[in-house]
């Protein structure tokens, strides 16, 4: 399969949770809508609309065989990249100088301190299309392993807060926006300037080879993310709040308030 470059279509319909995890399981394998609504255990009627969303966003598109009574679908590309409005990113050149590193996700298993479970795996996928325009090479890992292995110099963005994601918690205090407190459920971000709880509050904040990708909840990762995406820093943290624009109760859009 061939590179798709990423437009502001393709951006909106990726801009979902679900839609990305099914974009995730047909980079595997072609696969049918009712199939999918099983292994993300959401309805069939849910699963159809979000694969319509593709379909019209040129994402996916049908594979034609012979003996099928449904249609089974696959990915158009085997790679979506950016086009070329989108520029590279001086910060992340001088953050990461050998163009290598890691991109740190919770586990989705219970593990540390708080035996939790993350569940920001999937924005992994939006920092590493940032990441490739840029000509990054970065692996996604789980923190467990980063622990297990004692990764801890390499190079890292560092997805999720300190609930979730062990090496947050690690390297939490040395980043100059960081999380507050020392106890569960650690749910405030402080800066040199303020505090913030509101849910949908993200941070980006940088100490010298890490980065830290989190939100006080995971509609604030999420807009953080998106964040990520778009803005080049101008100073060593940014602070954003998710927006819900189009009143479907997911966050497609940010503002930056520090």
């Amino acid at each position: 399969m061939k590179e798709d470059q990423l437009n502001r279509k393709k951006l909106k319909a990726l801009s979902n949770d679900t839609r990305l995890e099914i974009v995730e399981l047909l980079r595997k394998d072609p696969d049918y809508p009712s199939s999918i609504a099983r292994k993300l255990e959401i309805s069939k009627q849910k699963a159809h609309y979000h694969f319509s969303q593709l379909e019209d966003a040129d994402i996916i598109t049908e594979k034609r065989g012979e003996g099928r009574r449904s249609t089974i679908y696959k990915l158009k590309a085997s790679r979506l990249v950016y086009g070329d409005e989108i520029e590279n990113s001086e910060l992340l050149e001088k953050t990461f100088e050998n163009n290598k590193g890691l991109i740190v996700v919770g586990s989705p298993d219970q593990h540390g301190e708080d035996q939790v479970r993350a569940r920001d795996g999937h924005l992994a996928g939006e920092i590493a299309i940032k990441l490739g325009k840029n000509r990054l090479d970065f692996t996604t890992v789980w923190d467990t392993q980063v622990v297990r292995d004692k990764l801890f110099d390499e190079n890292m963005i560092i997805l999720g807060g300190i609930l979730t994601n062990t090496v947050a918690k690690k390297f939490n205090s040395e980043f100059p926006a960081y999380f507050s407190g020392d106890s569960f459920p650690y749910r405030e971000i402080k800066t040199p300037e303020s505090k913030f709880t509101d849910p949908d509050i993200g941070i980006i904040t940088i100490k010298e080879n890490k980065i830290m990708v989190a939100g006080v909840r995971n509609t604030g990762t999420r807009a953080a993310v998106k964040a990520f995406q778009n803005e080049d820093l101008e100073k060593d943290y940014l602070v954003v709040k998710g927006l819900d624009l189009d009143g479907d109760g997911e966050i497609d859009n940010y503002e930056v308030i520090e």
